[in-house]
């Protein structure tokens, strides 16, 4: 009897379901379809993208470390280099002190130049061969019409010329 009573193919709106039908099965009067209802636990959500972060952050940080430690091993060798490039500068120094010291000096100019040291009661003098100065070409003019500054260019040369032969 409830076949019949709820039959939809006369009626165009299907929707239009008694209410004896709806009373018995209420989950199958939406739509016409069973509507599949699944239960959501917030919380495990919640829980789950909490540890990704948890996760994601404690990457960072492992990251973190290694790369500020093999840093730290770094800085290491390099303050080794430099105290090893400092020593090594200190000795190249002191080679350099001991080659140019005085007494150094003295000993390879009495050994190897044959210097001596001179002595307050000697002097030498020595003497220098006087030899005349050629000069190759006197000028002397007497055209008047050469200008002022060649005629002041001619006296000095002259006068110039005058005082290294009387020098000699």
């Amino acid at each position: 009897m409830l076949q019949a009573e709820s039959s939809c193919a006369r009626d165009w709106d299907t929707y239009k379901v008694p209410e004896a039908v709806v009373s018995k099965f209420p989950q199958a009067v939406v739509g016409g379809r069973k509507k599949a209802t699944t239960k959501v636990n917030h919380k495990r959500k919640i829980y789950i993208k909490s540890g990704i972060i948890v996760f994601v952050y404690a990457l960072i940080l492992v990251f973190l470390c290694t790369s500020s430690s093999s840093l730290g091993l770094k800085i290491g060798k390099l303050e080794k280099e430099i105290k090893n490039l400092e020593t090594s500068n200190s000795r190249i120094e002191y080679q350099i002190a001991q080659k140019t010291s005085l007494d150094r000096v003295a000993q390879v100019a009495v050994a190897d130049l044959g210097m001596h040291k001179p002595d307050v009661n000697k002097s030498i003098a020595m003497g220098v061969k006087e030899e005349p100065i050629n000069i190759a070409m006197t000028v002397t003019s007497t055209t008047d019409d050469k200008s002022m500054s060649q005629k002041l260019l001619l006296k000095v040369y002259s006068s110039l010329s005058r005082l290294a032969q009387n020098s000699y």
